[in-house]
This record gives C-alpha cells, sequence and structure tokens, in this order.
C-alpha cells in the first residue's frame, strides 16, 4: 500500500502540483491588492485543495493513455504499466473524480455559496481527460487547451476575491509562458510521438520550424512583460520602476538565456533544459507580479 502510494505521488508530478499552488497562492494575494488575509478563508483552502487533486489526476489519466509512448520518451522514469497496472490507476483515477466532483459540489458550490468554482472545477476535469484522450495528439489545439487550464487556475482567485488589473496581467503571462512550454515538451518528446502517429507541432513542421515558432512567442512574451509599464504610465505616468528591474533580472534575462540556448539546441533532448528553465521563469515571474 505505501509502495504504491509513493508511486501514485510519483506520477502526480508534486512539483507542478506545487507550482500550480503557488501561482494560486500568489493570485489569491494579488486579487487582495497584497494582502494575506485570504489565508483565514475556508474557500482559500477548499479551492486550493480541489486545485491539487484535479492536477494530480490529470497527470494520472495522461499517464494512462501515453505510457507506451513514455516508454519511448523517458524509459526510466515510467510507472504506468510497469509499476503501476492501468487498472489500478484508472480506479484511483475514478474514484479521486468522484471525491473531487462530490466535494466542489456539495462544499464549494453549495455550502460555501462560489458555484462559479464549481463550474471551473467541472470544467477543468472534463478539459484535462479531452487533453490526454484526444487532444494532445493533434497539435496546438492540446498546448493551449493546458495553457488556458493554467490561466483559469488565476481567474479562480478573482472569482474567490477581486479580479485586478495586476490578477489580468499573471493571466497573461501565465498563459504565454505555458504555451511555450507545452510546445518545447513536444520537441522534447518527439521521438516517441513519432512512434504513435501523434500530430503535434514538431511533427507537423519540423523541429526547425518549431524553433522559429518558439522564437515567435519568446519575444511576445517578452514583449507583453512591458505592457503594464506602458499602460500604467499612460494612466498614471508612473513607470514601475521596481516591476521594470525585477522583470528584467528575474524573467527577461532568463528567458533570453533559454532562447539562445534553443537556438543553439539539435537534438531534441537537449530541450529538456528548456523545458525545466521555463518553470524556473513561471515561478520568478510570479515575483514581479508584487510590484505591479
Amino acid at each position: 500500500m505505501l509502495r504504491d502510494l509513493r508511486y501514485f505521488i510519483q506520477i502526480s508530478r508534486p512539483v507542478n502540483v506545487f507550482i500550480s499552488l503557488l501561482a494560486f497562492a500568489v493570485s489569491c494575494m494579488l486579487a487582495n491588492h497584497g494582502s494575506l488575509h485570504f489565508v483565514t478563508n475556508g474557500g482559500f483552502w477548499a479551492t486550493a485543495l480541489t486545485i491539487a487533486f484535479i492536477a494530480a489526476t490529470g497527470y494520472w489519466i495522461n499517464d494512462v493513455y501515453d505510457f507506451r509512448i513514455d516508454r519511448i520518451n523517458k524509459p526510466s522514469k515510467t510507472v504506468v504499466n510497469a509499476i503501476l497496472s492501468v487498472k489500478k490507476v484508472m480506479t484511483m483515477y475514478l474514484f479521486t473524480l468522484g471525491g473531487i466532483i462530490t466535494f466542489t459540489g456539495l462544499v464549494i458550490g453549495w455550502y460555501m455559496g462560489y458555484y462559479h468554482i464549481t463550474f471551473i472545477n467541472a470544467l477543468s476535469m472534463l478539459l484535462l481527460f479531452v487533453y490526454a484522450s484526444y487532444l494532445k495528439r493533434i497539435g496546438v489545439a492540446g498546448n493551449l487547451t493546458i495553457s488556458f487550464l493554467i490561466a483559469l487556475v488565476i481567474l479562480l482567485a478573482g472569482y474567490l476575491y477581486e479580479l485586478t488589473i495586476p490578477l489580468i496581467w499573471a493571466m497573461v503571462f501565465a498563459f504565454e509562458i505555458t504555451l511555450i512550454r507545452e510546445i518545447t515538451k513536444d520537441v522534447e518528446d518527439i521521438r516517441g510521438d513519432l512512434s504513435f502517429q501523434l500530430r503535434t507541432l514538431p511533427i507537423q513542421i519540423g523541429i526547425r520550424q518549431t524553433k522559429y515558432v518558439l522564437l515567435g512567442l519568446y519575444l511576445a512574451f517578452i514583449f507583453s512583460t512591458y505592457l503594464p509599464v506602458a499602460v500604467q504610465y499612460w494612466k498614471s505616468g508612473d513607470l514601475l520602476w521596481m516591476y521594470l528591474l525585477s522583470s528584467l533580472l528575474l524573467v527577461q534575462a532568463p528567458a533570453a538565456y533559454l532562447i539562445w540556448r534553443m537556438i543553439r539546441s539539435s537534438d531534441p533532448r537537449d530541450f529538456s533544459f528548456q523545458s525545466q528553465g521555463l518553470k524556473l521563469v513561471m515561478v520568478l515571474g510570479m515575483v514581479t507580479l508584487f510590484f505591479l
């Protein structure tokens, strides 16, 4: 039992789940104008709990559909159908999903009155299943779906508290950086995806052309980090110097380095560094939002 629990935690991608929870917590702070009072709100903890389990189950169902591909892309890390049976993972997935639906409907929706969050949670669970079973195999639609779901995590804070301007920028940045990372992961996994005739963007247009797409997305992302400054200056004449400095050091400089590494990369395995680096940029980017 403990052995199974260990592997269920492994396929839940705890680091990624933690980043999602961190993004939600930061978003709640932005939605409260920098205040930490949200930590005393039961709605915050209930929503955070559902975010963690929805994200984890999303990874479970993704591994169920992808275990054959994972044997090629990451054989040493494959758990489903290697250590945990597909039947066991699916049973736990359906059981946990039932628990999430019951909790989000009765506690968050009916008892707490956050019906918007109940709807978003249900939509997220549905989209994660459709992504794993279908959208992931047809290219950019799957990448856009995951990016949209990450933006929804931030929107949850707006429904709980207030949809502030910094929160809107956080949604934009999270969507952009997630889209870049999802396409980067598709390049990294191209060998296994090719073997099973998936239609991801790198397979459809090739790695070289995908690098041009990624370059465009990187440049658009860096450009967008200046938009809050332009909007604020137009509204009040303030230049947001602390945001500019932190964005330059913590976001733009690392992104420029990742661009340089990407341009020099030729082997799909080289893109593993890009994928991990983008996680760091996402976390560091949360710090800059406090200066908006």
